[in-house]
């Protein structure tokens, strides 16, 4: 219960200086509040270090309820971040980087290497490439429990507001293997509508969906 209490009172602290004035806009500090569902909460919070890695570190926090309010869980994750290598043109933007999590209850954790590529190809069209390469260890068995591999591509064509992406991805030492394709529209300046079509291959069909995203920034 004490667990419950602290971790409820660090969630709203986090929230409440968020809304401070200046404090968002502190570039070392990391503050981020965020309302996962109906039920559930978490703060993600951290330092960013003056390093040439440009090097992340800190700890999300979260709690989960139940319809009536009652927490039942409270998990907690420790998580950093570094820069491997990092490009910026007008036309041409890349990012490689490394992260590590590790779950403050289980004791599993994961380490992961990611890739982000993007080109302006013509004036109207942008590419964006992204890869991720990562290792999971099961807190419980003490062991490495298998490599997960994803990548995408995105077309944006400017004017329109639409993007096409395709994927493609392979989990647990590539025994799943899955690919998909999307349609995202932006409506207004908030608003994000996207059609979607996946298949893996643990599954008998594949599935679509359609969703529509709003997402706002302050």
């Amino acid at each position: 219960m004490n667990r419950i209490i602290s971790a409820s009172a660090v969630l709203a602290l986090a929230c409440f200086w968020t809304a401070g004035p200046g404090l968002a806009e502190d570039k070392p500090l990391i503050w981020k509040p965020a309302r996962n569902s109906d039920t559930s909460y978490s703060v993600k919070l951290g330092l960013k270090l003056p390093t040439r890695l440009e090097t992340e570190a800190g700890v999300s926090m979260g709690v989960d309820t139940t319809a009536s309010g009652t927490p039942v869980d409270t998990p907690i994750k420790f998580w950093s971040n570094f820069t491997a290598e990092k490009i910026q043109t007008p036309a041409y933007q890349l990012n490689r980087g490394v992260g590590v999590d590790l779950d403050g209850k289980t004791g599993s954790a994961g380490i992961s290497m990611n890739y982000y590529e993007k080109e302006v190809a013509t004036p109207t069209i942008d590419i964006e490439r992204r890869s991720s390469y990562g290792m999971r260890y099961d807190g419980t068995s003490g062991e490495w429990c298998g490599v997960d591999v994803s990548q995408s591509v995105r077309l944006s064509h400017g004017p329109s507001r639409t993007a096409l992406v395709g994927r493609a991805s392979g989990s647990n030492g590539f025994r799943t293997l899955g690919a998909g394709v999307s349609v995202e529209k932006k409506l207004g300046r908030y608003m994000t509508l996207s059609g979607a079509l996946d298949r893996t291959s643990d599954a008998p069909e594949p599935v679509a969906s359609v969703n529509a995203r709003y997402s706002l920034s302050w």
